[in-house]
């Protein structure tokens, strides 16, 4: 059951735009992990933050490598670019592997780039009609998500993960909400160890 959440909430991308407070939930090895209640939900949002040694448009580049997203991201099996819509647009499906008797989730994600004045935004939202719903799969059909990227220096970027959705199936919140904090952090941890191992070569 922990590790059906921590894929949850990993997987399912999510931004709420509720202003109540953040709290610090981990702070380990550069990476924080904050959550905050929101008003529409007893499931709490979620941010990442890191920073890494990596340029920018590297980073970039890794985030939307939809088809290697398995060999950092928490225990995803399957992922792939469905469309490209254009250089700005695209849509990807995601397949997560959860141990039985969790039924395993997926999602189909619509990703938007948008350049900021230092950095870029990646914006994600459900977009489930292009790929037809799998036997004993759950699809998740509710969340929306940023991830923000800010050039620190022409080697070193700031790295964010916003995130908030439903897991469906009726999973208790206070489970969501108590592990919360792990998939995230292998994730980010992994991400860092790998663009790092790169820039260090």
């Amino acid at each position: 059951m922990q590790k059906f959440i921590y894929i949850v909430f990993f997987a399912l991308v999510g931004f709420c735009f509720q202003q109540k407070p953040w709290k610090l939930a981990l702070n380990k090895d550069g990476i924080k992990v904050f959550t905050r209640k929101t008003d529409s939900s007893t499931i709490k949002e979620l941010k990442v933050t890191i920073q890494v040694k990596s340029p920018i448009d590297t980073v970039l580049k890794k985030i939307l490598d939809i088809k290697n997203l398995k060999y950092w991201s928490y225990r995803i099996a399957e992922s792939s670019l469905i469309k490209k819509v254009n250089d700005s647009v695209w849509i990807f499906y995601i397949h997560n592997d959860v141990e039985w008797p969790v039924k395993d989730r997926d999602h189909i994600s619509k990703v938007q780039l948008k350049k900021e004045k230092n950095g870029y935004t990646l914006l994600l939202s459900p977009l489930n009609s292009l790929v037809k719903e799998k036997k004993d799969v759950v699809r998740l059909k509710h969340f929306s998500g940023a991830w923000i990227l800010k050039r620190l220096d022409a080697n070193h970027t700031e790295v964010t993960q916003q995130l908030y959705g439903n897991p469906e199936s009726n999973i208790p919140p206070f489970f969501i909400n108590m592990m919360i904090t792990k998939a995230p952090f292998y994730t980010f941890q992994n991400m860092k160890n790998q663009l790092e191992a790169n820039i260090n070569r």
